[in-house]
């Protein structure tokens, strides 16, 4: 957990853009967004998930999408390789709020005196998760020695310090008397015993195959007790002053290594969630016993300000930042949203950029989900510097310059830039709704061209170039194709269009819809009706199964 807001200022601007661009690729929020989910809906998200942890609710909302969000993102992880590990957030937030009802004061107190060595821990693991090599790629010899490594590595420099916070806690929880410098210097072996005898924590401790307990992994890597015979992966430790020795496949390793990341995935969580619940009382004692800054990775730092920033649908383009100046560009990931509100919502982040930055003067670029720039907010940092806990946003950010780079946008419906044929107004309309309802044929040409374009939207938000995508409209209806990477797909829209003049007409109508699109001068209503009544998200998902199936064909 972070609860320093003034953050250092990052020392190699290259590395930033660098991890950045690298968190694009890790970071699913993206995809949330091509399937139509709003920052709300990312918000509401991670409420869901951590309500039943939270007693305060108040906090998890404020802090949700601010501070919990690269939490979450690990949550999910979890959720999907290893669902039933959820289970032990319940048991690990036991022994914080077990400790707690006990003694609150004594509780908040202890977990403040363990936050430089976890926060160091957090540290570590930045240091180790960007130097992990792929593990699959290697030789059995360099696999395992480097699995060992990554194990003693995950076990002594991250998970060690928040199991013996949770150690404390439990002594508290259990009315037990303690000594914090006896246990800063406490084995990690006589840690993990008394954890395993008195919590519910054994099956998360003691890992399988052969039940071998966490610090007896840390004692395995740590002193290379393993060797490799015909392709048989041997390893041993003492056990009661006897060696004792067994047997591993290569995928039996991979998988511990697995599990004592989501170990600390899990203990992490549990803590961030413990201290959010209890911000105020932390930072309280946070304040009273450390003066100086709790020194946190730039790597951590970074991460944390990209996830605020993703969670409410914006890319980080590029940054720079130096004391003087600093500038971040912001692309928007909703494709097509309501570009005003969009911009102005991007000028909130001037704060979270001053926090990470501390720079004199701050710019925030707002670019259209195209790359084009709309909108630029820019202030010095004098609000910021002179305001109190009680300041909103809106009075930090009340002399922030606006500059538009756009005048017009979403402005234009397109049936109300081509004429309608004289021809077809006296022509009776023999078309139906999908509710049998009679409509005429302006009426039906509008939405016609509403479910031709969305077959058009489907293509484009997958990735195919407009050159490859073809729209036909004839007497059976339209056909959509178009092509990536050498695969074919077609989207139908079957209707019976004896007419010319009116196939004509549409297939206009079609061109200029996204013309405008393109242009960004389509109103923005035209395409949230577009998606929302012409099933653009299931048309989308059966577009990505086919070209995944294709993939796996070959």
């Amino acid at each position: 957990m972070c609860l320093n807001k003034h953050y250092e200022k990052p020392y190699c601007k290259l590395m930033e853009n660098k991890k950045v661009k690298y968190y694009d690729k890790v970071s699913p929020l993206s995809h949330f967004y091509d399937f139509g989910l709003t920052p709300d809906d990312i918000k509401v998200s991670i409420i869901d998930s951590f309500a039943p942890y939270f007693s305060n609710q108040e906090n998890l909302k404020k802090y949700a999408v601010s501070d919990l969000t690269s939490n979450w993102l690990a949550y999910l992880s979890v959720y999907k390789e290893y669902p039933d590990s959820l289970r032990f957030l319940d048991n690990i937030l036991d022994i914080f709020n077990g400790a707690k009802e006990k003694n609150e004061k004594l509780t908040i107190e202890s977990y403040a005196q363990w936050m430089p060595e976890t926060t160091q821990s957090v540290s570590r693991f930045w240091s180790l998760h960007n130097n992990q090599m792929k593990l699959h790629k290697l030789c059995i010899e360099d696999f395992v020695e480097e699995s060992l490594h990554m194990i003693g590595q995950t076990i002594e420099g991250l998970s060690k310090s928040f199991f013996k916070m949770l150690l404390q806690l439990n002594k508290i929880k259990r009315n037990k008397q303690y000594d914090i410098t006896e246990i800063k210097q406490k084995d990690l072996g006589v840690v993990i015993d008394e954890l395993i005898n008195t919590t519910e924590l054994t099956e998360l401790l003691i890992l399988q195959p052969h039940d071998i307990r966490l610090n007896q992994w840390r004692n395995i890597a740590y002193h290379h007790n393993s060797r490799i015979i015909n392709n048989e992966i041997i390893c041993g430790f003492n056990k009661s002053g006897n060696v004792f020795e067994f047997k591993l496949t290569r995928q039996e390793l991979s998988e511990i290594l697995k599990r004592i990341l989501l170990i600390f995935k899990l203990v992490r969580i549990s803590e961030t969630i413990f201290g959010f619940d209890n911000l105020e009382n932390v930072q309280s004692e946070v304040n009273k016993y450390y003066k100086t800054l709790i020194n946190i990775r730039d790597d951590g730092k970074l991460l944390d300000f990209y996830s605020g920033i993703e969670s409410q649908g914006f890319r980080i383009v590029e940054l720079k930042t130096s004391d003087r100046k600093s500038m971040l560009v912001l692309k928007d990931l909703e494709p097509y949203g309501d570009f005003i509100k969009r911009a102005i919502h991007s000028s909130q982040f001037l704060y979270n950029f001053w926090l990470y930055t501390e720079s004199e003067y701050l710019q925030v670029e707002y670019q259209l989900f195209n790359g084009e720039k709309f909108f630029t907010s820019e202030i010095d940092n004098k609000g910021f510097i002179d305001s109190s806990e009680k300041s909103t946003l809106s009075k930090m950010l009340k002399n922030v310059k606006f500059t538009p780079h756009i005048k017009e946008y979403q402005d234009i419906n397109p049936i109300d830039t081509i004429n309608f044929p004289e021809e077809l107004e006296k022509l009776k309309s023999g078309f139906l709704t999908q509710q049998g309802e009679r409509i005429s044929i302006k009426e039906f040409s509008e939405q016609f061209t509403q479910s031709v374009f969305c077959n058009y939207l489907v293509l484009k938000s997958e990735g195919f170039e407009d050159s490859t995508i073809k729209i036909n409209v004839g007497s059976d209806g339209s056909l959509v194709t178009g092509e990536k990477n050498n695969k074919p797909m077609i989207l139908q829209v079957p209707a019976r269009i004896i007419n010319l003049t009116l196939q004509k007409y549409i297939l206009n109508l079609i061109g200029k819809t996204i013309e405008l699109y393109n242009n960004g001068r389509l109103k923005y209503v035209v395409v949230e009706s577009t998606k929302l009544n012409h099933r653009f998200y299931h048309k989308k998902s059966q577009i990505r199964e086919r070209l995944m199936g294709t993939e796996e064909k070959e």
